[in-house]
C-alpha cells in the first residue's frame, strides 16, 4: 500500500506517522462530517434535533457491532474505557465472599485506578506482577480461585503489544465464577475481536487508535447472560427505557445495553468515530491487519533480537512493536526524530506501529536509523 493510495481513499499522508498505537489519523474529511451531523440537525428543518442525534448512536453502535462481531443493542457509548469498567463493578454486587478484583500489572493504570478506589467499598485488589507471563494461561489460574469476583483482561498491553488470548482467559473466569471484563482499547481495529467467541461477560474499548474515531468514543459491550443482573447505579435519563418519557416518578431500566448509558451524551464523538469506523470497514480490516503483521516482520526480521521487548510470535503480538537498543537507545530515538519519525519510548521502549496508511518506505527509515555495526 502507498500514500497515495491513502490519499485516494480519503485519508491524510501518514508517512513517518508510527504513533497509532497512541492516536490513530481521522479521515480527511472527519471535521465535515462531525460539523454536517452535529450542526446540520439545527438549521435542516423543523424536526427536533434529538431525533437526528440518536440516529447518530444508532449509527456508532451499528458500526461497532461489525468490528466485534455481534448485536448493536449490546453496546453502549461511553466516554471512556475505565467509565465503562467502574459501570460494571457498580452495577453486579459480589457474592459472600468473592471481595477480590484482580488485573495484571502491565494493564493500563487507569483500569488499576478504578479497581484501587473499590477498595474503599471492601474490595481487594490483587496485581500480577509484571514479572509473570500473562500469556500463560497458567499464570491467570494460580491468581483466579474464588475469591474473585472480578477480573480484567487486556486482549493487547499498551508497553509490551502482548496478545492475549481471550477466548481461553474468559473461559477461566467463567468456570471460576469470576466476572470478566475485557479492555480492548489497544486492539480493536487491528486485532481480530469476536464478542461471540469469546463470552466474556463485559468488553470496554475506544475508537482513539486504530479505529481511528478521536477521544471520547468510548463503549462498553455487555453479554447477553449478563444483561439482566446488571443494576447500574450511575443512571441517568438515557438509562431509561424511554428517555423522552420525562416522568420523574418512573424510572427503568433500558432492556439492552444502554441501561449503562446516563446522563445527556456527548453526540460529537460518536459522529466522528461511526464515520472513521465505517470508511475502516470499507477497506476491510482483515486487509488492515494483514498489512500491520507485514510491516511488523520487516521490523522484526531486520533487527538484533535481543532488542525486541514485544513477543516474536506475531499471533502473540498486537500491532504495535517495542524496540529497546540499551545502550544504542538514545541515539537510536535522535536519529527516529531527525528522519521525521513519530513515535513514543516507554520504560519497556520505543513503541512503533503502523496502520494501512504507512508503507514500507516507513519501515525502511525505521531501519535506517538502527546503529551500524
Amino acid at each position: 500500500m502507498t500514500a497515495t493510495e491513502g490519499l485516494a481513499r480519503g485519508w491524510p499522508d501518514g508517512s513517518g506517522y508510527l504513533l497509532n498505537h497512541s492516536a490513530g489519523l481521522p479521515p480527511l474529511n472527519a471535521a465535515a462530517a462531525l460539523s454536517e451531523g452535529l450542526f446540520g440537525p439545527w438549521v435542516a428543518d423543523n424536526d427536533q434535533v434529538w431525533n437526528h442525534w440518536m440516529q447518530s448512536f444508532d449509527r456508532f453502535r451499528n458500526a461497532l457491532a461489525q468490528v466485534i462481531h455481534h448485536d448493536p443493542a449490546m453496546l453502549c457509548p461511553q466516554p471512556s474505557v475505565t467509565s465503562g469498567l467502574s459501570h460494571v463493578l457498580n452495577a453486579i454486587s459480589a457474592k459472600p465472599g468473592r471481595n477480590r478484583l484482580l488485573i495484571a500489572e502491565r494493564a493500563f493504570p487507569s483500569l488499576g485506578f478504578v479497581l484501587s478506589v473499590a477498595e474503599r467499598r471492601g474490595f481487594e485488589l490483587i496485581v500480577i506482577p509484571k514479572t509473570e507471563n500473562t500469556l500463560d494461561p497458567d499464570v491467570w489460574a494460580q491468581y483466579l480461585d474464588d475469591r474473585v469476583h472480578c477480573v480484567v483482561f487486556t486482549h493487547v498491553h499498551s508497553n509490551t503489544s502482548e496478545c492475549h488470548d481471550v477466548q481461553a482467559l474468559a473461559a477461566l473466569a467463567q468456570a471460576r465464577g469470576a466476572i470478566s471484563v475485557v479492555d480492548v482499547a489497544q486492539s480493536i481495529g487491528i486485532r481480530p475481536i469476536d464478542a461471540h467467541k469469546w463470552n466474556a461477560d463485559f468488553i470496554v474499548g475506544s475508537c482513539l487508535k486504530w479505529l481511528c474515531g478521536g477521544p471520547g468514543a468510548g463503549f462498553m459491550w455487555v453479554n447477553p447472560r449478563r444483561l439482566e443482573h446488571c443494576e447500574p447505579t450511575e443512571v441517568g435519563w438515557f438509562s431509561h427505557s424511554n428517555p423522552f418519557e420525562f416522568d420523574i416518578h418512573h424510572f427503568e431500566y433500558a432492556g439492552d445495553a444502554l441501561r449503562f448509558w446516563g446522563g445527556t451524551p456527548s453526540v460529537a464523538p460518536a459522529l466522528v468515530a461511526s464515520h472513521a469506523i465505517e470508511s475502516l470497514l470499507a477497506i476491510g480490516l482483515e486487509k488492515i491487519e494483514t498489512h500491520n503483521h507485514r510491516l511488523l516482520e520487516m521490523v522484526c526480521n531486520n533487527i538484533d533480537p535481543q532488542w525486541l521487548m514485544s513477543p516474536e510470535t506475531p499471533h502473540q503480538r498486537g500491532g504495535s512493536v517495542v524496540l529497546n537498543l540499551q545502550s544504542a537507545q538514545e541515539q537510536f530515538t535522535e536519529s527516529l526524530r531527525a528522519a521525521g519519525i513519530q513515535f513514543d519510548v516507554r520504560k519497556e521502549g520505543v513503541r512503533l506501529s503502523p496502520h494501512f496508511y504507512n508503507t514500507d518506505e516507513d519501515i525502511m527509515r525505521v531501519l535506517e536509523c538502527l546503529p551500524s555495526g
